[in-house]
């Protein structure tokens, strides 16, 4: 909803398309990086769901990934609705918690047998590159043009627009203040835990069969993102005291994603190898036969041969 702000540096764009007031070049950044951590978050698991959908198997992730992820998912999602959170924030714990129940639908549908088909290609195909490709230049173009339009109106007639609404601030007091925050830093650890065990599973397996590169690539960008936006939002020592938790929140899972994005780069070289030794074994057994038939007629051409 367009809206403006009391203070007149504000920026004009992101309150134009968001409805949020931001100033300065350092508030400016940080909602950038912030928006760049919220996009890739959207997208980050439709690699993994893509990959187990065309693959049929759902070993590759491991259930305590799947169980924290979806408590820490639960517990943000609770507590956004509770802190009265932003509308956008609200919105993304939804999206999250409807990712959750698609890994967890997967994970124990492909479990069973019965259901592990003959597994799909996972390469990309010229159609579908094109259909994403289509979608995210749709999207950019709408967010440009939204933002353009509304900013031009508010440079035109600012007064006829209403200020900007903030969330209202609850009592730190409240029960409904209390179990938010709960909720919000009881997510916290939720997050932290799911990685290793992946990361002991990977190490177990030996293999990247059936893990998705791009999922993990794209959390740890969304986690450094978040990361520097908030530190781009304040340097001042009371506010990264404050936000501690959730700088820590960014860190560890981000340094956890790229030890996973290290055992996938190991483990897919040894399975190409393993790939390749396969396909030489079987073009040596198919060629065998021909090798012995071909002997035969010799054989016989030979007898045939020596009999004139």
């Amino acid at each position: 909803m367009v809206c403006r702000c009391e203070n007149t540096n504000y920026n004009k764009f992101i309150s134009g398309l968001f409805g949020e007031c931001v100033s300065g070049t350092t508030g400016v950044v940080s909602f950038i990086f912030g928006w760049i951590s919220i996009c890739c978050w959207i997208v980050s698991f439709l690699p993994q769901i893509r990959m187990t959908f065309l693959m049929k198997r759902s070993e590759a992730l491991s259930a305590s990934f799947i169980l924290c992820l979806v408590m820490g998912d639960l517990f943000n999602l609770i507590s956004c609705f509770l802190l009265n959170q932003l509308f956008t924030q609200q919105i993304l714990s939804i999206i999250f918690v409807s990712f959750d129940a698609v890994f967890i639908f997967q994970h124990f549908y492909f479990l069973r047998p019965a259901n592990q088909k003959e597994s799909l290609s996972t390469k990309f195909r010229l159609s579908e590159s094109i259909a994403y490709a289509f979608i995210v230049t749709l999207i950019i173009n709408n967010v440009l043009w939204g933002g353009f339009h509304n900013q031009f109106g508010l440079q035109l007639q600012e007064s006829a627009y209403s200020v900007c609404k903030t969330p209202e601030a609850l009592s730190s007091k409240s029960a409904q203040y209390i179990i938010g925050n709960v909720m919000a830093y009881g997510s916290l650890p939720m997050y932290l835990a799911s990685r290793p065990g992946q990361i002991i599973k990977n190490f177990k397996r030996k293999t990247a069969v059936g893990l998705s590169l791009g999922m993990f690539c794209t959390t740890a960008t969304a986690n450094i993102a978040q990361l520097i936006s908030l530190f781009s939002m304040s340097q001042e020592k009371s506010y990264l005291i404050q936000k501690i938790p959730y700088i820590l929140g960014c860190c560890l899972p981000a340094i956890c994603d790229m030890i996973i994005v290290g055992q996938w780069c190991k483990y897919s070289k040894n399975d190409n190898r393993s790939k390749k030794l396969q396909e030489t074994q079987m073009e040596e057994k198919n060629l065998a036969p021909q090798h012995s038939e071909l002997t035969i007629e010799t054989v016989d051409m030979t007898t045939v041969s020596s009999m004139k």
